[in-house]
């Protein structure tokens, strides 16, 4: 039970959570450390034109506005729990790119690796200050 596996968890909660699974157990207490859950939410659309029902399936992470890659699952809150196979690990590992994609909650960027970073901010004020100081423009009286 010490190794990771991909898995569907149903929950008390009645949603079915995708996701890497690693089983614990800590002070008698069982528990899933789950990564990157997602859910699937399925979208039914109908084209009266056509006669058809249009269904499509939309991945989003499982907590919408966490900043987090790991979340905890007691296993009194986990009704069912199922290892996927093959197909499921794939589909699970690209619906995963979409849901990160779709996410409101982006990744904190370090500005310093970036361009367009200015710098310190009391730095860049006596610069703005010196340069105030030494314009041309200024009035000396």
């Amino acid at each position: 039970m010490s190794e990771s596996f991909y898995a569907t968890l149903k929950l008390t909660t009645s949603e079915e959570v995708l996701s890497e699974v690693l089983p614990q157990e800590e002070a008698g207490t069982d528990f899933f450390v789950l990564s990157n859950p997602i859910v699937i939410v399925e979208n039914n659309t109908i084209d009266t034109e056509k006669g058809v029902m249009i269904s499509g399936l939309q991945p989003r992470k499982w907590m919408l506005y966490s900043n987090e890659d790991l979340t905890i699952v007691y296993r009194q809150h986990v009704v069912s729990i199922s290892e996927m196979d093959k197909f499921g690990a794939d589909f699970y590992q690209k619906a995963l790119i979409a849901a990160k994609c779709s996410s409101p909650i982006k990744r904190k960027i370090d500005n310093k690796n970036h361009s367009g970073f200015i710098g310190k901010i009391e730095k860049f004020r006596k610069k703005l200050q010196k340069d105030f100081d030494e314009s041309p423009d200024l009035n000396k009286e």
